[in-house]
């Protein structure tokens, strides 16, 4: 197996468990947030909004600019 072949996996693994709990805070919002709400929790002040966009920012630049 190659490096490439591993980080793959790992990604689907972390998107599956993304939609899973995405899914399962949809399904039970009695208990859990949203992932929208979430983030609009988090993305309150500006200072929060700015490292948002570097972190999407840094993302983008690390995994799409190949």
């Amino acid at each position: 197996m190659t490096d490439r072949t591993i980080i793959i996996i790992g990604f689907a693994v972390v998107f599956a468990a993304v939609a899973i709990a995405v899914t399962y805070s949809l399904l039970r919002r009695d208990r859990l947030a949203t992932i929208g709400e979430t983030l609009a929790h988090l993305t309150r002040t500006r200072t929060a909004r700015v490292i948002a966009v570097l972190i999407w920012a840094w993302l983008g630049w690390h995994f799409l600019a190949r």
